[in-house]
């Protein structure tokens, strides 16, 4: 059996399973209907993630090195509120603390060593002699092992790798197809009760360890035949280009591209950016062609803002718009990762596309489930996510109660082979607890003004962490003692 399939027939058993039954852990209402999740009293939901976080904790402190020590260094046995968990949060760097020396001299067995450190899987039985890429490197840790790694689009020029495994991704292939889904039948229900038969449209890459992750083990329940995940690339959005691409920029921004100490093996990819962008415009006449055979059709788009604005303006000088029915699904966000962005940019992809709305999610790779925007513009936290909210200056956890704005972080509940704790970097208002959305919602909301705390600070973005600066700077130096 591929593991395609058995990860969907391991969704549908742990469905089988909960059906019927009140949710005991956080990862159970992953697999309840999407109404219950909603509709389930906060306070309810609150106790079986404060429940689930405390199980989290004992389990995994034992097996992740780095969440040991800084919880040794916090001083923290154990978790009796919410807010206890804090000081653990993760910040942005430790998913990508390994050594860029390790890359640029192909010492794949050490960074083996060092994603070792943050999963329960062992690893370090792979045999990774040999790999001179880090597609090549991912692609022998899963063949060998239960991991199915995802990564960041690596824009800083390094990765954040997230040591997913076969068990997160069945959560997060049901969270797709819940934010699908909706709610109360907003989206027109569950996409798997129709005939299969519904295209995915995704303006980006075929394969990858980004969004393509949780929409190549989808694709069977959705569209039914891969030639309906239609995609703009052929080939992998390959971990090696972003890297590569992330590096460049970030050394041209400093003068220092000369400066580079890149591995061979890396360097030689530069030539296959090259083709790619020759070839962009012929790549993107083959999608349209394939779009507009569909004209009419209810459909299902997803990708980033990004992307989906590059796929408008492309569109407009051919010609092309209107082209899928008004109750099309789309799984859009994603923010505009640095781009400038015109005014009227939402407008010309929804005209486009031909939908009168299309709504955005909230989420990070980092974070299992993206957040469905209701109706009434907010973001809705699934109950697996724990959301806290942190005062930017000083990193104290702000109360949890009436409506607050602060740094959002979270503790991913479904993350049940690594620490799902981490922080972002993004300022958001929050609507704590009891609070019933407009929409019909119960619980925690977010409202959609999300902006990155670098952008408001004039540059950097200095993170604060809940806990002693210290602890947290010794658990990045642990991990990158390789």
């Amino acid at each position: 059996m591929s593991a395609t399939h058995s990860i969907l027939e391991e969704i549908k058993h742990r469905g089988a399973l909960q059906k019927g039954k009140p949710p005991r852990d956080a990862v159970d209402f992953i697999y309840v209907s999407t109404d219950e999740m909603f509709d389930t009293p906060f306070a309810e939901v609150e106790a079986i993630q404060l429940t689930t976080l405390k199980a989290r904790f004992e389990t995994l402190i034992e097996k992740i090195a780095p969440l040991r020590q800084l919880a040794d260094q916090q001083r923290i046995r154990k978790i009796d509120r919410i807010e206890d968990a804090a000081p653990l949060l993760f910040t942005p760097k430790v998913l990508k603390s390994y050594p860029l020396s390790l890359l640029e001299n192909n010492q794949f067995d050490k960074l083996t060593q060092w994603l070792n450190r943050l999963t329960t899987h062992d690893l370090l039985k792979a045999d990774v002699s040999g790999c001179d890429t880090i597609d090549g490197w991912l692609d022998r840790l899963e063949a060998q092992t239960p991991m199915l790694v995802m990564h960041s689009s690596g824009t800083s020029g390094k990765l954040s790798i997230i040591p997913r495994s076969r068990v997160e991704m069945c959560h997060f292939v049901e969270m797709w197809f819940k934010f699908i889904n909706g709610y109360k039948g907003e989206y027109g229900g569950d996409v798997r009760a129709l005939d299969r038969n519904t295209p995915i449209f995704l303006p980006s890459y075929r394969h990858g360890r980004h969004l393509q992750r949780p929409l190549g083990i989808a694709y069977p329940d959705i569209c039914g035949t891969e030639d309906q995940f239609i995609c703009a690339y052929p080939g992998k959005l390959s971990a090696d280009l972003l890297t590569l691409g992330g590096r460049l920029a970030a050394a041209e921004a400093k003068g220092e591209a000369g400066k580079l100490s890149l591995n061979p093996a890396l360097l030689a990819q530069r030539e296959g950016m090259i083709e790619f962008q020759r070839r962009q415009p012929e790549y993107m006449d083959t999608f349209f062609k394939k779009m507009v055979d569909y004209r009419g059709r209810r459909v299902m788009i997803t990708g980033t803002w990004t992307v989906h604005f590059q796929a408008a303006v492309a569109a407009e000088a051919r010609g092309i718009e209107g082209l899928f029915a008004p109750n099309s699904f789309p799984v859009v966000g994603g923010g505009n990762k640095g781009q400038a962005f015109p005014d009227d940019w939402y407008d010309r992809i929804r005209r486009f596309y031909g939908m009168p709305e299309i709504r955005a999610n909230y989420g990070m790779v980092e974070c299992l489930g993206l957040m469905q925007q209701c109706s009434k513009g907010n973001y809705h936290p699934w109950p697996h996510q724990i959301v806290y909210l942190l005062d930017p200056a000083t990193g104290a956890v702000l109360p949890r109660e009436g409506v607050q704005r602060g740094r959002f972080a979270f503790m991913d509940l479904s993350a049940e082979t690594y620490w799902g704790g981490g922080l972002s970097g993004d300022a958001v208002t929050v609507h704590w607890g009891a609070a019933t959305c407009a929409c019909g919602r119960r619980g925690t909301h977010i409202e959609p003004t999300v902006a990155r705390l670098s952008e408001q600070q004039g540059g950097d973005d200095k993170i604060s962490c809940a806990g002693a600066q210290a602890a947290h700077d010794a658990a990045l130096e642990f991990l990158t003692r390789v």
